[in-house]
């Protein structure tokens, strides 16, 4: 899949009527060629052969970027000097400008991780912010077009998308921000984002959420399944074509996507059905800057991480490794998205932390999830009065889960799955923390920071034979708790099948686990 956009072209497409009153979602590949001439609005200036040497960014620069993948015609501006063709590879740094043509785009690797994917008909200028000295503001102002997402939160840097509209403040997240047609659309796979329009309005918004922002400054919340998706964005794009510059309000707009995000929402769940995705965990922390993910998958499916697609080969294994700039310590988290070709939807999230060695003074690492010792509960801090949330926490799968192994697999590696109920996306920040339990000792911690969602998943692993308990807990600021609890036995009497010493199973799986317990051959961690 590395050369996806110059071999083939594949998505979806949306006809739109004048009215919006038909939607017909086109989908599928098709062959398509480059072609050469600019989207209207861009200076056809001549651009190089290649960026000459001398511009690779400095050691002095703010922001250290790269080209990572190049199709079609995509230009590079440096100090306001003539466009010059960018190259894969070619260094991007703060003031830089970026445009590209039509049937063209760019992938722009940053240094912390995070990924931006510039789509065709797009202008970008790169500016940074560093006021106070210590945190940096990566500002990318869309003068046109779309820009599509990985961000990578860092404490001392921080990410804000601006158009003729509105600004977009990012804070570790996935989707697309875009300036379409005189509005501004911020579109979310995953995260939140606060959007401030010009006249100061703010609207915060988070995973499966896409808002539009008019130039008077009129927002329009959706909720769409498709959010933040390369589907939803070319459904945009075709609402643009057939509006051919007219002005369009944001209920004509809002009837045809939600039209087509009933049907996209419809297939997104038949592909649920069939997709498979266990993914190997990779451990709390990483002291070199890279990492091989690893994950059983369904054949033929495809895997995107940090914008990277990848087609799961035929003996169902996905493994890939990526790398950041050895400095750029901090939370890494690797968001794979699931897709058919069609349709996609967030299928794991492998999360660490990137530290230098020396960070590893007071105690010697634990072996295991397990191994690490219970924490100290923290104090309730004092706190302003917060809302009287009707908080609830729900676990998916239901309260106890019994899992039949077959060989030659020694533990289940599943996702731990659960939500908030009771509170809306507003109510996140009087949240302090969510902390997943493991037999009774912290297993994940999930700061206030780092609640974005109303929706986790948290992977676990765990042995053949045995009980884990989980209890989720939910830690609002006043110090009240909210918690619910789930129960994984997982169990396989290796005799009773081939490879262990039958020729053929003996009894079903749910005689297997009868006779474990009566054998005391399952037992808790």
């Amino acid at each position: 899949m590395k050369n996806r956009f110059s071999s083939r072209r594949c998505g979806v497409a949306l006809s739109v009527a004048a009215t919006f009153a038909s939607v017909v979602w086109l989908s599928g590949c098709k062959e398509t060629e480059v072609p050469k001439p600019l989207p209207k609005g861009m200076v056809d200036t001549p651009a190089a052969a290649e960026a000459p040497a001398e511009e690779v960014a400095s050691g002095n620069s703010l922001l250290k970027a790269k080209a990572r993948y190049v199709v079609g015609e995509v230009d590079l501006q440096k100090n306001q000097k003539d466009w010059k063709k960018l190259q894969i590879g070619g260094k991007i740094v703060e003031n830089d400008k970026v445009r590209t043509g039509v049937e063209s785009e760019a992938d722009i690797s940053v240094a912390d991780g995070s990924v931006l994917k510039i789509i065709e008909n797009t202008s970008v200028l790169f500016s940074v912010d560093s006021a106070d000295g210590a945190k940096k503001l990566v500002v990318i102002d869309i003068g046109n077009g779309k820009v599509h997402f990985d961000i990578q939160k860092q404490k001392n840097q921080q990410y804000k998308f601006k158009t003729g509209t509105a600004t977009a403040a990012i804070r570790g997240t996935a989707g697309f921000v875009g300036s379409v047609n005189g509005k501004m659309v911020a579109s979310l796979k995953e995260g939140k984002v606060e959007v401030t329009t010009a006249q100061g309005k703010t609207e915060n918004i988070v995973q499966n959420q896409t808002v539009l922002v008019d130039d008077e400054g009129k927002t329009k919340l959706l909720k769409l399944k498709s959010s933040g998706t390369e589907a939803l964005s070319n459904v945009i794009d075709s609402v643009t074509q057939a509006l051919d510059g007219k002005p369009v309000d944001n209920a004509a707009i809002e009837s045809s996507l939600k039209k087509f995000d009933a049907d996209y929402a419809a297939a997104q769940k038949s592909f649920e059905k069939t997709l498979q995705f266990r993914a190997t965990p990779i451990g709390d922390t990483l002291f070199v800057p890279s990492v091989t993910l690893t994950a059983r998958a369904t054949p033929g499916i495809l895997v995107t991480v940090w914008g990277e697609t990848d087609t799961v080969p035929s003996n169902g294994i996905y493994q890939k490794t990526f790398a950041w700039d050895d400095s750029a310590y901090g939370t890494k988290r690797f968001l794979a998205s699931c897709g058919n070709g069609r349709v996609e939807l967030p299928c794991f999230m492998w999360v660490a932390e990137y530290a230098a060695m020396s960070a590893v003074t007071e105690a010697p690492e634990a072996t295991s999830e397990e191994a690490k010792p219970a924490a100290t509960a923290p104090k309730a801090e004092p706190k302003a009065e917060s809302k009287n949330l009707k908080l609830s926490v729900k676990v998916s799968g239901g309260r106890s889960e019994r899992v039949h192994l077959d060989l030659p697999a020694t533990e289940l590696s599943t996702n731990l799955k659960f939500s908030l109920s009771g509170i809306t996306a507003d109510d996140l920040d009087q949240l302090k923390s969510i902390t997943v339990l493991r037999n009774g000792k912290p297993f994940k911690t999930i700061d206030a920071s780092d609640l974005t969602s109303l929706s986790y998943e948290v992977p676990v692993s765990i042995a053949r034979n045995k009980i884990a308990d989980f209890e989720v807990v939910a830690t609002l600021k006043n110090g009240k708790n909210f918690r619910a609890k789930k129960t994984y036995e997982v169990y396989c009497l290796v005799t009773n099948h081939p490879g262990g010493k039958a020729r053929n199973s003996i009894v079903p799986p749910d005689q297997e686990y009868e006779r474990l317990k009566q054998s005391g051959g399952i037992s808790h961690e």
